[in-house]
């Protein structure tokens, strides 16, 4: 009797064990030789869709993938790279963004993109975004800095030291835009921090890394200022990856996982992520190892992993902490 009541519960645990994701049954953070950090990009939320049809699915994506994610046992580290606002960045579209963001029971970094920063609070009488002046993107920064935090700030996660960069010019052309004070700024972290393997987060992907041809391969939709970036990029060679958003880059376009995506005169590659407002919701995740950070793929339209999209980027040896 006892042997087949224990023949039975091991097959439900069994059978439990296939039904649930891996990362609900993720060992503790204590028995991981990584951290995972989880990239949530152009959320855009409520939706920048008007029609009621469109709007409603995709704001329900949107909610199921933050359920997602809220389950995975094994995430040490969230970060919004950007746009979490509808359009504009209005009072209103700030608080409506909280409502997603306060949802997610983990932890949580920020960075501004575009929409929370350059445009006038109201849409023209055409529905179309038009830029604010500089007084209201500095009303702007304030409202992003209560709501979320500094608009640039650092931070250590295990052996791996984390940069979030966001757009803080008054007055600018291009969607992001750093000032030469964060310039500064970021200049002295990566000296302060030069023998630590260094992940960039930034709203806009950087020069040259999109395919040529693409409709959005322009300078405004790269990170500004180019060349001085450029620069400080080609003097670190302890910075892995430049994570970035803004493009709405998913897996369906060439220039998602590419070649081109490494940063020219450099081993860095930038991650492109994939919008929220699309037809369905993708997430990047990276998995910080002491000798590597592998990337991967999340659908959660099909709850799947894309392995096609697998990278790994490996520590330089002088870098690598801990590893045996």
């Amino acid at each position: 009797m006892y042997k087949k009541f224990w023949l039975s519960m091991t097959a439900l645990l069994t059978v439990l064990a296939c039904l649930l994701p891996m990362e609900v049954l993720a060992p503790t953070a204590e028995a991981r030789r990584y951290q995972r950090v989880v990239i949530l990009s152009d959320i855009h939320y409520g939706s920048k869709s008007q029609k009621p049809d469109v709007r409603t699915r995709k704001i329900h994506n949107k909610e199921q993938a933050v359920r997602d994610i809220n389950r995975w046992q094994d995430v040490d580290l969230c970060v919004f790279t950007g746009d979490m606002v509808q359009k504009t960045g209005s009072p209103a579209d700030y608080k409506l963004a909280r409502k997603l963001t306060d949802h997610l029971k983990k932890p949580k970094e920020f960075l501004a993109g575009n929409h929370e920063i350059i445009y006038h609070r109201d849409l023209s009488s055409t529905g179309k975004l038009v830029p604010a002046d500089s007084y209201e993107r500095g009303l702007h920064m304030q409202q992003y800095e209560k709501d979320f935090g500094p608009l640039y700030h650092s931070r250590k996660l295990g052996p791996y030291f984390l940069l979030f960069l966001s757009p803080d010019t008054l007055e600018s052309k291009y969607a992001v835009e750093l000032s030469k004070e964060q310039l500064d700024w970021l200049k002295k972290e990566l000296k302060d921090h030069r023998q630590e393997p260094t992940l960039i987060f930034c709203h806009a992907p950087v020069t040259g890394t999109m395919v040529p041809g693409s409709k959005l391969n322009k300078p405004r939709n790269y990170v500004q200022p180019a060349k001085a970036i450029g620069k400080l990029l080609r003097a670190n060679p302890q910075i892995l990856l430049w994570v970035s958003g803004h493009t709405h880059t998913s897996p369906k376009n060439p220039s998602f996982s590419n070649p081109v995506n490494q940063i020219a005169g450099t081993a860095i590659l930038d991650v492109y992520n994939p919008t929220w407002d699309g037809k369905q919701v993708w997430t990047n995740s990276l998995y910080l190892y002491p000798e590597k950070v592998q990337i991967r793929t999340y659908s959660h339209k099909t709850h799947q992993w894309l392995p096609q999209f697998d990278r790994t980027v490996w520590v330089p040896r002088e870098l690598r902490k801990g590893v045996m």
